[in-house]
């Protein structure tokens, strides 16, 4: 076996069209996406077409871009401010918590903020559990959880029989809710 014909292994998808797959030739020049450099194309009806399918990895290879850009600005101008808030107040994906069913925004990991409602075990933001106590205020109407509109239990004992019931129906919430309310009773 001769040493002579090393061949250096190129990735496929670097060298041809990520929407018709035709290859990169001394005629044909292919294009970078314009946000994120990940795929190329050869022509602006094969970027078209290609879009749907490439647009998710577009927008999250975009936003890692932008940061690393913004990252390298604070760093070189010694702007260490900068970098705290880029670092501190970027969104997280999600929390251990879950999302709020309403808004879909992470929810905070402080439970005081927040609400757990016992008719359907979901647990709603804040703002969100706000903002239907105003409206609801506003239109005169009488009090209901925000994600499945049940009257909220006017004592604290139906509030636990609704609780008990979810938690009969085998829902892991209620199971969670029920044993952590008996743990700080000391049961």
């Amino acid at each position: 076996m001769s040493t002579d014909n090393i061949h250096i292994v190129v990735d496929a998808t670097d060298m041809c069209c990520a929407s018709c797959g035709i290859a990169e030739l001394d005629d044909i020049k292919l294009m970078d996406c314009d946000a994120c450099d990940l795929v190329r194309y050869c022509s602006d009806e094969c970027k078209e077409d290609h879009r749907r399918q490439h647009e998710t990895k577009c927008k999250e290879r975009a936003a890692e871009l932008r940061d690393e850009i913004l990252i390298k600005q604070s760093a070189s101008t010694n702007d260490v401010e900068c970098l705290r808030d880029t670092i501190l107040f970027r969104q997280p994906k999600s929390s251990f918590m879950g999302d709020c069913p309403i808004c879909f925004l992470p929810l905070s990991i402080d439970s005081k903020k927040s609400t757990l409602f016992s008719c359907c075990s979901k647990t709603i933001c804040g703002g969100c559990s706000y903002a239907n106590k105003l409206h609801q205020r506003k239109e005169r109407l009488d009090r209901t959880c925000p994600f499945c509109r049940k009257l909220l239990p006017k004592t604290l004992d139906e509030g636990n029989a609704n609780a008990m019931k979810r938690v009969e129906g085998n829902d892991p919430v209620a199971m969670r809710h029920i044993g952590t309310v008996h743990y700080n009773e000391g049961d």
